[in-house]
């Protein structure tokens, strides 16, 4: 059949299909105007099938027909179709498409030699060839079960069905098929080439090769062609050895020795897939292995290992490198120019490596010495050698991987991975971002925490090899990466002990052997990071060593290296604290830490050893108060869980040596006290407690206060909140600074200090200067009637302040005048004459010029910077703000229905509203939406319980939200102020029985005038529709019960 005629076969196919699917859409629409509705055609239906995939496939397909020899019409659609969902990337389709084609050629009597001879050699041949979606995948499957009927047992239809269709022929369609000429595209040639792979594959996979009554021909023809092939494309070689390998598992020990020599006669003895077929033929026929001589032909043996090492280092992309210089080569001999190519690097091994890890993993820890003479030579001596080029670099990476992977379970063949010279190649590699490999360094180092983190008995040998051995203590500081970090995180908290013996024996030894003290601080401040980082996996082991490096000193700590061990592990420790009590569910596991720490480790003497005593006894009865608490008692447990931790930080300040701790601990003792007789009074003081912890800079007493406070909201008080609240109105300034902390008004200028922020606001203020100018001016104003109250006590210490920036102006005025031998121009008369020193050299000038210098630079640092100290002032401003939202949220959550939640509505529109940090206003806007929500949960029933408000204090309420409303000029602003006018005024209507009349009094006259208004006369309708429609709900539900 010609060309010419195989397109047209092609294109009638195509338009058979076309007719068949246009014809089916046509009666369909049919029928459906017939009935008059639009459901499926039940013929359709009933030719369809789904698969177990869920993919619907015309039965008409699948049916058991053969094919015809001239096939028209639906023979010649189903045909079609059947070779289109060959190719089918989806499995269940190709194989159900494999299934029909294979039936319809050679169940019962079979097709015609004739049929089959075109669909093996138009259609399954040459789709070996093609490179559409998984074709060959499809294809193979049908041809190698073809082959094996026809040219094999038990039907071997080539003798009497088939007698055209014999070995020697199929062959030569398939290389006719798969032959190239002409000028073709490089694609082109490569489909081709990977047709003819997999056609020679499916001679092999059908096991017709070695049949007794055949001989060796039909098994030495295809050796023939793959050795033949691999010779073609480098790239193909690996490929064309698997499937020699593949071929030998049909094989007994007489036919595997005659491969070998065979191999050895085409040269491919010493290849990497000739190592792969040994190693396979060694597998398949262990007894090949027994008696010393035999023992010598074995790859791995020692004796081959440094022949092994040269033909595994060429395996791969280097072969494929050498073939193009040498094509270059020729191109420029004949004067052509031709264009370097770039090494095209791809992550996958040979073939041969997959064998190697299989063998070594066969042996076990028995092979470890085998294992260790063959990684050295083979691998660590071979592609990290110095002379070893990138590319075997980078291949030596895919080959640690893949070996990382296999041998993690097996402790002795994983310690022999990390040798001297690939640790020395992957810290140099992974430390500088320009390295040729850093990002397969990179790669390789994920891949270690990931087989760490699957693995995580083999943590301990992994971290050894990093830290020690061959690798680096400081290994994440040099490689710039986490790998220790994340390991870390994996470790199992009954290995944590063993993982601290690792971690802690290089510097222990360092510390005692090594004389440069910055060496061996650096490694103890890495030291307590690694303990730290264990914290999270392993926390109790790592908070005792922790709290023995921090209190006990150990003896193998130089003495010069203590403050620095004692300093940094209690901050660590400090900080472990402040996580596990973030993550922690039960409240006693930090008291249960502090409580560990052995006091013995703490120098003590007199009353701090009496109150930690006693302190300790205190923490050790509420820890079981809190624990023999009945279920139904849930706020005296909360109670005896929050002092605990109060008590622990408590006793944890006075290890650490703070100095508010024993004013902690007599504060907790007095509200204890208080709770006793004025509950009231109590929360009050607790929230003073509170806010003295939150005001200071840790992480560990934000969080323990968050909690404890979360424990108690239910007993704040209306005067506890206000507490809160006064700190949100205070100034974000150096004022406001001195009225939260009481600093003392003789160390700042107060007065200039907030001129001065006057203008930095006008700088920072923007594009949104007209918005803010009235907010400032407000707030100014309302700082000058506070201070105008303070006047006689201020203006001494403005009186101090003047009288020392004189003294600081006179002496400068001495210095310069010494200097330059002048004076003030209101001194002339006690001046001396200075004719003298008119004339100077240059020698004089540059002398004169460095002691000016030298006053102005001890002026300057006289004087401290005001912007620096107006910064600071704003920022602890600021950060106290914060965490008294911190607080708030907690208190919403817990208890939005309760009536005193609605207290904070007016102070926080006023945060939105003055605040000159957008954070800060936006936090307040998502508190009050946040409450919204939770008020509605809460009065449906699905969020804890509510109880109504007093109604006059919930009418002042509105009133002054309705007030902070109005007075807001800005849509940010509107958004917060809307929603919380609504909470209020249902605080308002709920505590006056559904009666509207008092927020209709307050709320009822909205103006439309401005955004604000706009904004609430939409939301205040809704609401009323709303309410209106509650009450309905309630008077039916009445009418009913009656």
């Amino acid at each position: 059949m010609t060309k010419t005629a195989s397109a047209k076969r092609k294109r009638a196919e195509r338009e058979a299909l076309k007719a068949a699917e246009s014809n089916k859409r046509a009666k369909s629409s049919h029928d459906a105007s017939a009935d008059g509705s639009n459901s499926p055609d039940s013929n359709d239906v009933a030719d369809a099938t789904t698969s177990s995939n869920g993919t619907r496939l015309p039965k008409i397909l699948l049916e058991k027909k053969l094919f015809v020899e001239n096939s028209t019409g639906k023979d010649r659609v189903r045909e079609a179709k059947l070779y289109d969902l060959l190719s089918s990337e989806n499995e269940m389709d190709r194989l159900e498409a494999a299934g029909a084609i294979i039936s319809s050629l050679l169940d019962d009597e079979g097709v015609t030699e004739a049929c089959l001879t075109r669909h093996l050699d138009w259609r399954l041949f040459r789709g070996l060839a093609s490179g559409r979606a998984a074709s060959r995948l499809g294809y193979s499957v049908v041809l190698t079960e073809i082959l094996s009927q026809l040219l094999g047992p038990p039907r071997n239809l080539c003798r009497d069905k088939y007698p055209g269709l014999t070995f020697d022929k199929v062959l030569e369609m398939l290389m006719e098929r798969t032959r190239f000429g002409g000028n073709i595209s490089g694609q082109e040639e490569r489909d081709l080439y990977f047709g003819q792979l997999f056609g020679l594959e499916c001679f092999v996979r059908a096991r017709i090769l070695f049949l007794e009554e055949e001989g060796p021909d039909r098994w030495n023809e295809i050796l023939r062609l793959l050795v033949k092939l691999g010779g073609k494309k480098i790239w193909l070689r690996p490929q064309c050895g698997w499937v020699v390998a593949q071929a030998l598992a049909q094989l007994d020990r007489p036919r595997v020795e005659m491969v070998l020599q065979q191999l050895v006669e085409l040269g491919w003895a010493k290849t990497p897939e000739g190592v792969g077929i040994w190693l396979v033929a060694f597998e398949q026929c262990p007894e090949l292995t027994t008696g010393d001589k035999a023992k010598h032909h074995h790859p791995l043996s020692s004796r081959n290992l440094g022949e092994l090492a040269g033909i595994l280092k060429e395996s791969g992309q280097d072969d494929v490198e050498k073939q193009q210089k040498q094509q270059q080569q020729q191109q420029s001999r004949r004067g052509n120019y031709v264009k370097n190519k770039q090494a095209n690097w791809t992550p996958q091994l040979h073939f041969v490596w997959d064998l190697i890890v299989r063998h070594f993993l066969r042996k076990g820890p028995a092979g470890v010495d085998e294992f260790r003479s063959f990684w050295k030579r083979v691998v660590d001596d071979n592609f990290f050698a110095k002379t070893a080029t990138e590319g075997q670099k980078f291949r030596g990476f895919l080959v640690f991987q893949k070996m990382l992977q296999s041998y993690a379970d097996i402790d002795d063949l994983l310690d022999v991975l990390f040798s001297r010279n690939l640790m020395t190649c992957l810290i140099n590699q992974a430390s500088q971002e320009d390295r040729f490999l850093h990002r397969a360094a990179l790669k390789t180092l994920k891949v270690v925490e990931e087989t760490s983190a699957a693995h995580p008995e083999a943590t301990g040998i992994i971290l050894d090899n990093l830290i020690n051995n061959n690798g680096l203590y400081r290994f994440d500081v040099m490689t710039k990466s986490k790998t220790v970090d994340k390991i870390l995180q994996h470790v199992k908290a009954d290995t944590g002990e063993d993982v601290i013996q690792v971690l802690s024996g290089p510097v222990m030894k360092t510390s005692t052997t090594s004389k440069d003290i910055n060496s061996v601080k650096l490694d103890l401040r890495v030291y307590i990071e690694y303990i730290f980082r264990l914290t999270t996996s392993a926390p109790e082991p790592a908070l005792q060593e922790l709290t023995s490096l921090a209190y006990a000193k150990p003896i193998w700590i130089p003495e010069n290296a203590n403050s620095l061990v004692t300093e940094l592990s209690r901050s660590r420790l400090q900080s472990a604290f402040a996580k596990l009590s973030r993550k922690a569910e039960d409240a006693n596991y930090l008291c249960t830490a502090v409580q560990s720490i052995n006091p013995d480790y703490i120098r003590m003497e007199g009353e701090m050893k009496k109150e930690v005593n006693a302190a300790r006894k205190r923490l050790e009865k509420l820890m079981k108060k809190s624990a023999s608490a009945s279920e139904s008692s849930t706020d005296e447990i909360k109670i005896s869980q929050g002092l605990a931790l109060l008590h622990a930080i408590a006793i944890f300040q006075l290890y650490n040596e703070e100095p508010d701790a024993f004013q902690l601990l007599s504060d907790l003792k007095e509200y204890q006290t208080r709770l006793q007789t004025d509950e009231e009074g109590a929360a009050e003081f607790l929230v003073e407690i509170l806010l003295s912890l939150v005001s200071q800079q840790s992480s560990l007493l934000r969080e323990i206060s968050q909690r404890v406070f979360g424990y108690f909201s239910s007993k704040v008080s209306p005067k506890a909140l206000e507490l809160l609240l006064d700190v949100l109105s205070a100034d974000e300034s150096a004022k406001g600074q001195q009225s939260l902390f009481d600093v003392d008004a003789d160390d700042m200028d107060v007065e200039d200090m907030e001129e001065d922020e006057e203008d930095e606001s006008d700088d920072e203020a923007g594009s949104d200067a007209e918005v803010d100018s009235n907010v400032e001016f407000d707030a100014l104003e309302a700082g000058d009637d506070e201070e105008n109250d303070d006047d006689e006590g201020e203006s001494g210490s403005d009186e101090v302040a003047d009288d020392e920036e004189a003294q600081n102006l006179a002496d400068l005025d001495d210095a310069l005048g010494q200097i330059l031998n002048s004076h003030r121009l209101d001194k002339d008369e006690d001046a001396e004459s200075s004719d003298n020193d008119s004339d100077m050299g240059d020698d004089d000038m540059l002398e004169l010029d460095g002691k000016l210098a030298e006053v102005f630079k001890q002026r300057q640092k006289a004087a401290p910077s005001k912007k620096k100290e107006r910064k600071a002032a704003k920022e602890s401003v600021v950060n106290f703000k914060r965490r008294v939202l911190d607080l708030l949220e907690i208190f919403v959550r817990n208890e939005a229905g309760s009536p005193t939640t609605l207290a904070i509505l007016q102070p926080l529109l006023q945060l939105v509203r003055t605040s000159t940090i957008k954070t800060l206003s936006d936090r307040a806007f998502e508190l009050v939406k946040d409450y919204q929500k939770r008020a509605r949960k809460a009065r449906s029933g699905g969020g804890g319980k509510s109880t109504e408000a007093n109604l006059p204090e919930a009418v002042e309420i509105l009133k002054g939200v309705y007030a902070e409303l109005k007075a807001g000029e800005t849509k940010s602003h509107a958004k917060a102020a809307v929603p919380a006018c609504l909470i209020a005024a249902s605080g308002v209507f709920h505590a006056s029985k559904g009666d509207r009349a008092a927020v209709d009094a307050i709320v009822g006259d909205v103006e439309e005038a401005s955004p604000t208004g706009l904004e609430m006369k939409k939301a205040w309708d809704e609401w009323c529709r709303n309410q209106e429609a509650l009450k309905k709900k309630a008077a039916g539900g009445a009418g009913k019960s009656k």
